[in-house]
């Protein structure tokens, strides 16, 4: 299997030239060794399986729309939708109609046009795509057949079902049976997340268990023969699948239980091992594109460490019983989580000892309430009153595992968060490996546990110790975020980043770096507007360091995230002002001074763009511009009255109504800064803007391509550099 993966990684990236003549000289070799060294001669043929085969899939793939649509650009297709698109609008998965291409997309669904599953629409937007996916960003729908067809049409109506029964908690059943683009509210992803729980949220082997084991058992009490039950089984788990989309997880896990009936059919032991490589194999052959994906690399890890966990562990004690699985699970799993999504979570261990034997009930009894809802409705309703129940304790214990001290670690995404738990895997393998003598055991943890000491101190005396003033310029995609570092090591912070469905800027990145860097509490944090690229991650923010003052815009905005924002704030006990024009904060003997807006300013009926704070940060003779979303309107409002700056943190992310000559010609800065998303769909930064700042002399910097950005001055002299976190 290894073989295969490693030939279809070969056969997907490579141009199709020289294959043959490759795979001929791979099985030309195979042939001659396959008496000598037939394990050899097996690994040359799946090689070779696996290069043909990625070939195809490449191909294949190069002549569906997302293959086709190579680089940003305005596209248009005719799709048939396979989810239910709400009226807030959201990510959508939908299948083009044949037509100039193919395949499916992913589409990014525009508010106000609810659309039912099923539906056939003509849609247009803009294509945001690299080389390995892409996102059609809707901004045009028209429908063109209302009738619901296919697997969008039942997923729609079991979302209509799950409404209607669950009411408020619908989002979460349609997560747990049918729907891998339920519409969540962020707050129950994080707290899943935080919590360890997240898998029980993303439809998984997990879920494919729970029923099959139910199956199982309804399929004995019909006294049909093990042959029947076994092609019973497999044609209910293929059903299932297909309503699933086929993600990679729960085919694997689908797999496994075909194997494992098979082979109980034939009287053979399956080993563990086999049943796990044939069962990826088994997904690889179906979806290629699962070599990339992380939700199968964790689906295989977590099952590979659950079945070695449980033979490992057959003689210990039922306690070492119980935790091992979760436990070996968590750490094999825990580089691939912590350089994907930057967050794991070892409360996770104790709090699925509780959730997995809660879900075994919960999962099974919501398809059967949204199975009776269409036979016996009455009988529905009072099944859902019960599953309900079983939500509520599972909620429970997501809460209260999320809110133990210590129980999840955010770090920065990235090789390097990866290679931090790929070291503790490695070093609990070692334990784990040690003769089993008290003192041996002891020793060794009491070296790892040096080890880390010294790591740990050897990164606090190594911090900068110039008398300098920090500015880090974060790598948050398509939004802004800032944090600066006094002299004297106090923390500040210029918005949060972005807060989209199931990512959280605030606690995803900013949150780890300030702790990566030591920060313990913040003695500003400063929302320059109430948009959710910049004020979306500033919740968390100031949840996780209580901050000594808040300042922002103070426009009432009855926008759910501003309220919860404020709520944040006040539940910190920060104090909190307005920003306007003359306002200065002195720190540690950095200045911030607010240049805009005025109290005559925020009267005018402007967009909120116009309304943001814009600052000018001043430490020695070095000045910098924080310009937020300010356009042109407040470039020109402030004509005159800014002034020469070091580094110009550009307004707008470089959009075209922002970043004027005339707003160059006066502060002609020697830096300038865009934060900005890699492929982002508003165009940003705009051509005409990146010339204008050359023209003016500026060095350009972008997060989407340097990452985060960092600026350094002892008042006189200036630093910049970069560091990419992928």
């Amino acid at each position: 299997t290894v073989a295969f993966a490693f030939g279809l990684f070969l056969g997907e990236g490579g141009t199709g030239k020289g294959e043959g003549y490759v795979a001929a000289l791979v099985l030309v070799a195979a042939f001659l060794l396959a008496r000598r060294a037939p394990l050899g001669a097996a690994t040359g043929v799946m090689l070779v399986a696996g290069l043909l085969w990625g070939g195809a899939a490449s191909r294949s793939r190069a002549a569906t729309c997302e293959g086709r649509w190579k680089g940003d650009g305005t596209r248009a297709a005719i799709v048939r939708l396979g989810d239910p698109a709400p009226d807030s609008g959201g990510p959508v998965e939908a299948d083009v109609v044949p037509g100039p291409c193919g395949g499916a997309l992913r589409l990014r669904w525009p508010d106000g046009i609810p659309a039912a599953g099923g539906t056939t629409w003509v849609v247009a937007g803009r294509w945001v795509g690299s080389d390995d996916r892409g996102v059609l960003v809707v901004r045009r729908a028209k429908l063109l057949d209302a009738r619901a067809r296919g697997r969008g049409a039942v997923r729609g109506r079991l979302a209509a079902r799950s409404a209607a029964l669950f009411g408020r908690r619908a989002p979460i059943v349609d997560a747990l049976v049918f729907a891998p683009n339920a519409a969540l509210d962020p707050d129950v992803r994080e707290r899943y997340a935080r919590s360890g729980l997240a898998h029980i949220l993303s439809i998984s082997g997990l879920h494919v268990g729970f029923l099959a084991a139910w199956l199982g058992l309804i399929l004995r009490k019909l006294s049909l023969s093990p042959r029947h039950r076994a092609v019973a089984s497999g044609l209910v788990l293929l059903g299932y699948l297909w309503l699933l989309g086929f993600p990679a997880p729960a085919l694997r896990a689908s797999a496994m239980l075909v194997v494992d009936d098979v082979a109980r059919l034939r009287e053979r032991v399956a080993a563990p091992r086999g049943v796990i490589a044939l069962s990826a194999l088994a997904v690889l052959l179906v979806d290629p594109l699962a070599l990339h994906s992380i939700g199968a690399w964790l689906s295989v890890s977590a099952i590979a460490a659950v079945i070695w966990a449980g033979r490992a562990t057959r003689r210990s004690h039922w306690s070492v019983r119980a935790l091992a699985p979760a436990a070996a699970a968590t750490l094999l799993t825990a580089p691939i989580t912590a350089y994907a999504f930057g967050t794991v979570a070892p409360i996770g261990v104790l709090a699925n000892l509780i959730a997995i034997p809660l879900g075994a009930i919960v999962v099974p009894g919501l398809v059967v309430t949204l199975a009776l809802s269409w036979v016996v409705p009455g009988l529905a309703a009072l099944l859902a009153a019960g599953s309900g129940l079983g939500l509520a304790l599972l909620d429970l214990t997501a809460q209260g595992a999320a809110a133990v001290p210590g129980g999840h670690v955010i770090m920065v995404a990235g090789w390097e968060a990866a290679a931090v738990w790929l070291a503790v895997a490695a070093a609990a393998w070692w334990l784990w490996n040690s003769p089993r003598r008290r003192w041996l055991i002891g020793a060794r943890a009491a070296f790892l546990i040096t080890v880390l000491v010294a790591t740990s101190f050897r990164d606090v005396v190594s911090l900068d110790d110039c008398r300098c003033l920090a500015v880090f310029f974060l790598d948050v995609g398509q939004g802004d975020a800032a944090a600066l570092r006094t002299p004297n090591g106090r923390w500040m912070v210029i918005d949060g980043g972005p807060r989209i469905p199931g990512s959280d800027a605030g606690r995803r990145v900013v949150v780890p770096f300030l702790r990566g860097h030591g920060a313990r509490r913040l003695a500003l944090v400063v929302a320059t507007h109430g948009d959710a690229d910049h004020l979306g991650g500033l919740p968390g923010v100031v949840e996780a360091f209580s901050p000594e003052l808040v300042l922002e815009p103070g426009e009432p905005l009855g926008r759910p995230l501003y309220l919860e924002f404020l709520a944040a704030v006040e539940g910190s006990g920060a104090r909190w002002h307005p920003a306007r024009a003359g306002d200065r904060i002195e720190v540690d003997g950095v200045v911030l001074e607010v240049l805009s807006p005025d109290s005559v300013w925020m009267t005018l009926p402007l967009d909120v763009n116009e309304h943001g704070v814009v600052l000018r940060v001043t430490f020695g003779a070095t000045r910098l511009v924080f310009q937020a979303d300010a356009g042109l309107p407040v470039e020109g409002y402030l004509a005159g009255r800014v002034g020469r700056v070091e580094l110009l943190k550009v307004g707008h992310h470089g959009s075209a109504t922002a970043t004027s000559d005339a707003w160059l010609g006066e502060l002609r800065p020697r830096q300038a800064v865009i934060s900005v998303g890699a492929h982002n769909h508003y165009g940003h930064p705009a051509p005409e803007v990146l010339d204008r700042l050359r023209r003016w002399g500026s060095e350009i910097f972008r997060t989407d391509q340097a990452g985060t950005i960092t600026f350094t001055t002892d008042g006189q002299r200036t630093h910049i550099d970069v560091r990419r976190h992928d």
